[in-house]
């Protein structure tokens, strides 16, 4: 009798505990912490995770849901990614002599990336955005205020 109260007792408590449906691993949801600081020290296993799930194919989303990793999903953190046109540093004129057309004064533009906006190029020259090299893909994070969390991760 024991013996069968005991085995009901483990299948009751069994029978209770049931795995989240499509949890992500412990590695995929570490992206969630260790992206915004751009993969720190300690975060080789999130950065792996984040690889994996890029070069799946199909694509995954750099992100798992973050429901499949929150204990309680309420809290509202987001993300959102894209694709995003890198500009290096550029110098451009800003004055030139009436003679000649000879440049006089310079500014110089940070490197900087459009998203939303892949890089194409073409004849002559041409590029848009203006200046644009390469198309990367971006993430962002957000905390449940909607603030972003950490830089914007950028990737070829």
């Amino acid at each position: 009798m024991k013996r069968l109260i005991s085995a009901v007792a483990v299948a009751a408590s069994l029978a209770a505990w049931t795995p989240p449906a499509n949890a992500a691993s412990e590695a995929e949801c570490s992206i969630w912490l260790c992206l915004p600081g751009g993969f720190p020290l300690g975060c080789a296993a999130a950065f792996s995770a984040f690889i994996s799930r890029v070069t799946h194919i199909p694509p995954k989303p750099p992100l798992p849901a973050w429901g499949s990793c929150a204990v309680d999903s309420g809290d509202g953190m987001g993300a959102s990614d894209g694709i995003a046109a890198f500009v290096p540093e550029q110098r451009i004129c800003t004055k030139t002599t009436g003679k000649n057309d000879r440049c006089i004064a310079w500014e110089t533009i940070p490197a900087h990336y459009v998203k939303g906006s892949p890089c194409t190029r073409g004849k002559d020259n041409y590029s848009n955005p203006p200046g644009c090299t390469a198309t990367f893909m971006y993430v962002d994070v957000f905390d449940a205020d909607g603030n972003q969390i950490g830089d914007t991760y950028y990737w070829k």
